[in-house]
């Protein structure tokens, strides 16, 4: 699932404003399955929002309330004002502690051929966080970035093929360290 259709979605649901109760949804009813409802969102298509809109409701990040009235709204859940608050995907970043402790951040993904537009956009915002790649799936990082990239790949639905290695010891590392302008051992 893109970033952009995404980004699009929860912004006309929520606006720049993540803290807005929420949309209200269209064409409401009911069915056997439960309640049916319709999103519209300009720019996207119907497969899209859908898609989208399961997946935030499958993570969790959204959900749906019916308030005093009969309306039904879609809203962020903790979680979700949390995630968005936390991380937005544009000035997204991996802290910078005063003092390396001297760990090494590997992660390594082996993401199927059929989610390779995910897996090239993983690598692109890995090498935008500052991430080094040391081979095609493996890249590197002095400080701890497990939640961020933690997000990019719930954000890009490719978590489960993604780990995380902490190490102290690497061969070589005098050249990780000058290329992260970090302190000589």
């Amino acid at each position: 699932m893109s970033y952009y259709i995404t980004r699009k979605f929860l912004e006309a649901i929520f606006g720049t404003n993540p803290m807005m109760f929420g949309l209200p949804i269209v064409g409401t009813g009911k069915s056997k399955r439960g309640v049916s409802y319709t999103i519209k969102v300009k720019g996207l298509n119907p497969r899209q929002i859908s898609q989208t809109f399961w997946r935030l409701r499958h993570t969790k990040l959204i959900d749906i309330k019916e308030d005093n009235n009969g309306n039904i709204r879609v809203v962020l859940t903790d979680s979700g004002k949390k995630k968005i608050l936390t991380y937005n995907m544009d000035t997204l970043s991996i802290k910078t502690p005063k003092h390396w402790n001297g760990n090494w951040h590997i992660i390594v993904f082996d993401i199927p051929e059929n989610k390779k537009t995910a897996r090239n956009a993983l690598a692109s915002k890995m090498r935008e966080l500052g991430l080094l790649m040391f081979q095609k799936s493996v890249w590197i990082h002095p400080y701890d970035c497990k939640n961020e990239i933690d997000f990019v790949a719930s954000f890009f639905d490719v978590g489960k093929y993604i780990h995380h290695i902490v190490t102290k010891n690497m061969t070589n590392d005098d050249l990780l360290r000058e290329r992260f302008d970090l302190p000589k051992s």
